[in-house]
C-alpha cells in the first residue's frame, strides 16, 4: 500500500512538472501567418449526361465549369472538366465540344485520377460567348479506344450556359485578394 501511494506521488509531481514546465514560457495566443492566396478557384454545378431507362440521370459522366483568377494580374482561366465514372480503363485523350456546326478540341491541361477520373481541358475567351449563343452543343470524349459524343437536350443546354454564366458572374464579382507576402 505505501509503494502505491508513493508511486503516486511521485506521479503527481512529475506531472505537475510538467505542467508547469510547459506552460511557463507560452503565450496566451500565438499567431501563425496564412500562406499567401496566389488564385481564387470557382466551381459551378454539374451537368450528368447519361440517362437510365431515359428518364433518371446517371452519375457519371458529368461535365462543369471551373474558374481561377490569379489575384495578382487579375487574369480569369475557364476550364471545362469531364468527370469519367470509375468504370473507364483506357487512357483519356481529350475533349472537345460543337457549338453550332463548328468543332473546338480543347487543351487538356490536366487528368485528375482520384475516385473517379475527371479531365480538365482549357477554354479560350473566344469560346465563352459562342457556347452562351449555341442552342446545339455536343460534348465529345476520346481515349484510347473509342470517341463518345453526348448530343446536349434542350433542358441540358440551358442549364449548361447557365452554370458558364453563374460561374462568370460569381468569379468577376468576388473582391481581389489582398495578398502579404513576408
Amino acid at each position: 500500500m505505501e509503494r502505491i501511494f508513493s508511486l503516486t506521488r511521485i506521479s503527481s509531481i512529475f506531472l505537475l512538472f510538467l505542467v508547469l514546465v510547459s506552460c511557463s514560457g507560452s503565450k496566451a495566443f500565438v499567431v501563425t501567418p496564412e500562406p499567401t492566396l496566389e488564385q481564387q478557384t470557382a466551381i459551378s454545378k454539374d451537368i450528368c449526361m447519361q440517362k437510365y431507362l431515359w428518364l433518371f440521370s446517371g452519375k457519371r459522366p458529368c461535365v462543369y465549369f471551373k474558374a481561377e483568377r490569379d489575384n495578382s494580374t487579375g487574369a480569369i482561366n475557364y476550364f471545362l472538366l469531364y468527370e469519367i465514372g470509375t468504370f473507364d480503363v483506357d487512357i483519356p485523350i481529350g475533349v472537345s465540344l460543337k457549338l453550332g456546326e463548328t468543332w473546338y478540341n480543347l487543351k487538356k491541361t490536366n487528368t485528375d485520377y482520384s475516385d473517379t477520373i475527371i479531365v480538365t481541358s482549357a477554354l479560350t475567351q473566344d469560346m465563352l460567348p459562342k457556347i452562351g449563343e449555341n442552342q446545339n452543343i455536343t460534348i465529345s470524349y476520346t481515349n484510347r479506344k473509342e470517341t463518345i459524343n453526348y448530343q446536349l437536350n434542350g433542358d441540358q443546354t440551358a442549364k449548361f450556359q447557365s452554370n458558364l454564366s453563374k460561374l462568370i458572374r460569381v468569379i468577376e464579382s468576388e473582391p481581389k485578394l489582398n495578398i502579404n507576402k513576408r
